[in-house]
């Protein structure tokens, strides 16, 4: 039996007319092994390479007691990648200073091919000099147990995991290939998971750390937010 804290079955209806597939509607039941947010984060060990240009080996409980953003895309010497990869670089930076928070950043790619990209200046789609992490999933055990693995091209798609300081899931986003994701909306994510197991309360759209204002979960209490937010 497969653990069901990992395993997700999405039901797919194909409405088909005649000459397609029928006049029925069929239902087909695909697993998804996204690990989903409140669950444990799946453990790994990985190579990687370091800000330093060193190789080593990173594990999830190194980062115990921090929060953490696990962060996959699909191939070195690409395209959207290395755009990504240099903004959250940067973000790394802001997440140790602001948040005591890390980021590690990875492929299906070896270490050998993640050094090799590092010295390829950012000017001709390099990356340059990371301010993180690169992990190396060559055995592609770290995607697979994500849920991001795209099993026949053996990449890993676009997956954003943040993680606890108490090592459990709470945001996951997984982007299709040709699209890359948002540094600012990672860094406010961190910040809200943070402020909302600072103070109790839960944490509204758009909530930003200027903003400050939390909804307290009470059928009452929650006016004093909402009152100020909404005036129709």
């Amino acid at each position: 039996m497969p653990d069901c804290r990992w395993c997700h079955l999405f039901s797919i209806s194909t409405s088909s007319s005649s000459g397609y597939y029928g006049t029925s509607q069929d239902s087909v039941k695909i697993k998804m092994p996204v690990p989903i947010p409140g669950t444990p984060c799946p453990d790994f060990e990985v190579d990687v390479v370091t800000p330093e240009l060193k190789f080593t080996k990173r594990k999830l409980s190194d980062y115990k007691g921090k929060y953490l953003i696990v962060f996959f895309y699909p191939l070195d010497f690409t395209f959207v990648c290395p755009s990504e990869i240099i903004h959250f670089s940067n973000l790394a930076e802001q997440l140790k200073k602001k948040c005591n928070a890390e980021i590690i950043i990875g492929s299906t790619d070896s270490v050998y091919s993640h050094y090799a990209w590092c010295l390829q200046g950012q000017n001709e789609g390099g990356i340059g000099t990371c301010k993180c992490d690169l992990f190396a999933d060559t055995n592609h055990k770290m995607a697979r147990d994500f849920g991001v693995l795209v099993e026949d091209a053996g990449i890993a798609l676009r997956g954003m995991f943040i993680v606890s300081d108490k090592g459990v899931i709470r945001h996951v986003t997984i982007n299709d290939l040709p699209v890359g994701r948002s540094v600012e909306e990672a860094m406010r994510l961190v910040q809200a998971f943070q402020y909302a197991d600072k103070t109790g309360g839960v944490i509204p759209c758009g909530w930003t750390p200027e903003k400050n204002d939390t909804i307290i979960p009470d059928p009452e209490k929650k006016k004093e937010y909402f009152s100020k937010t909404f005036k129709k």
